[in-house]
């Protein structure tokens, strides 16, 4: 009764704190926690979103075909701390500490929280939900974490952070060990203090808020992408390489914190670099409507570049816009830069040859799995992309990647908690999780997700600067990958 109470309290008064939510909210919806065993159509452009793109869960049928190994054979180490070595956390604090220390036996009970219904978010996230799942499938088949049955259930906040908490309580009812996956930086947000009052573990979050580095206040919580703000310095370094000179910046991006987190990380290395802002536009968060007089001003100023932060449908909207200001004004072309979390297959089909020759980077550094050539000279691509096809999930196999990789990240770190002195506990779960050194098998040559203790809070790090070719739907990398953001 006591941890019921006190994870009622604190959904209360997170629930009062953060009340709005990226993307739109429908605080009447119904919350599904069951396992999800049908992902909607991805037939709609996604609405403000900002983590990568997917979600639902899949069903689960015995594939046909095997899948590359993930590589055992990474660094480990020592996941409980009962010999003194790397990061531990301190269960004093807990609301239980025996729960928190017990072991894990038989199946363990992996919890997430997604849009798996409310309109074109759950149609954009429904891929990144059957990659998860897929791999928790292929993990179980493989008997990749001995001696236990993972199972995974995945409950639909439909990117509402007001209806996430409802969403965590119910799993947390079911037995849920931990958390991973969760998408949306409010919605991760929404629960941060709940499961951290709790000691439950929430690894892996699907958004790259520098808030998912704040170890001492937050340790069960930690991120799966790359921090905003340092992608925002990697385009920054980009464009110094390209026009050594300096010259002429136009911005556009969300009027949030989202947005300003990305300015946070750009604007003062391209001003160090010889760049002058010559406009600067915003968007509203909530804004649906096409962004026509803030590119004009951009086109006005006609900018050597542009660093572009929208969300979601704001993505293809921004593109479309621009691409009719260059046709009015010949001979500006300007080197446009935009956030990954504009960069799925799904936003940039409905931006179509606008969204031709744009700058971003890989999220979490995984490779172009939509580019036949880059999976055809590897095996784990090509293992990857016959299994997705063994389970139906094709045509979302290349958004998938993401949802895969959190599922073979989850199970690594499932795995060296359980071969700790402490065996599997919730609280070598976390420790695992913030020890970790390890690369998995769908990212770029070169990537390593990495944590240490509080010295490096965030996994990935590593950023390679890609352009998208639209004839072709690939991407093409520009440069060599970008490991200067380490932080061990």
């Amino acid at each position: 009764m006591i941890r019921r109470s006190a994870r009622l309290v604190a959904a209360l008064a997170v629930g009062g704190l953060i009340i709005a939510a990226c993307g739109d909210d429908d605080d009447d919806a119904s919350n599904d926690t069951s396992a999800i065993t049908d992902a909607p159509a991805a037939t709609d452009a996604p609405e403000a979103t900002d983590a990568s793109d997917a979600t639902a869960a899949t069903e689960t049928s015995s594939p046909t075909e095997s899948v590359a190994t993930p590589d055992t054979d990474a660094p480990e180490t020592t996941a409980g701390g009962g010999d003194g070595a790397g990061w531990t956390v301190d269960t004093e604090d807990c609301v239980d500490p025996d729960r928190a220390n017990a072991p894990i036996e038989g199946t363990v009970n992996i919890g997430s929280s997604m849009p798996l219904s409310g309109g074109a978010a759950a149609a954009a996230f429904a891929p990144v939900a059957q990659g998860l799942q897929a791999y928790i499938d292929y993990a179980n088949e493989n008997d990749l974490l001995p001696g236990h049955e993972i199972a995974l259930t995945i409950g639909d906040d439909q990117y509402s952070d007001s209806l996430t908490p409802g969403v965590v309580n119910s799993e947390l009812d079911n037995g849920a060990h931990l958390f991973s996956g969760m998408i949306g930086t409010q919605n991760n947000l929404a629960v941060r203090g709940l499961l951290n009052d709790e000691c439950v573990p929430q690894i892996l979050a699907l958004t790259g808020a520098p808030e998912w580095g704040d170890v001492a206040e937050y340790p069960w919580t930690s991120g799966a992408l790359i921090p905003y703000d340092k992608e925002g310095a990697a385009y920054a370094q980009n464009m110094a390489a390209e026009f050594p000179g300096g010259g002429t910046i136009g911005l556009f991006y969300v009027n949030s914190e989202f947005g300003q987190v990305y300015m946070d990380g750009f604007e003062p290395l391209a001003t160090e670099s010889g760049f002058e802002i010559v406009d600067t536009q915003t968007i509203e968060l909530s804004d649906d409507g096409l962004p026509t007089a803030q590119v004009s001003s951009l086109a006005g100023n006609a900018p050597d570049v542009i660093m572009a932060v929208p969300l979601g449908a704001q993505c293809p909207r921004f593109l479309s816009e621009l691409a009719k200001a260059k046709a009015e004004n010949p001979g500006w072309d300007p080197r446009v830069y935009i956030t990954n979390t504009c960069s799925s297959s799904l936003i940039l089909a409905v931006a179509g040859a606008a969204a031709d020759g744009i700058y971003t980077s890989a999220s979490g550094g995984i490779s172009d799995v939509g580019n036949p050539e880059t999976v055809a000279a590897s095996e784990a691509l090509t293992s990857y992309i016959d299994y997705m096809a063994s389970k139906g999930f094709s045509d979302g196999a290349v958004t998938a990647a993401q949802g895969w990789t959190v599922g073979e990240v989850t199970v690594e770190i499932l795995r060296q908690a359980a071969e700790s002195p402490e065996g599997l506990t919730q609280a070598s779960i976390i420790n695992a999780s913030r020890n970790l050194d390890f690369v998995p098998s769908l990212v770029r040559e070169g990537v390593e997700y990495r944590m240490a203790g509080e010295e490096d809070a965030y996994y990935a790090e590593d950023i390679q600067v890609i352009q998208y070719d639209a004839a072709a739907a690939i991407f093409n990398d520009i440069g060599t990958l970008n490991t200067s953001f380490r932080s061990s």
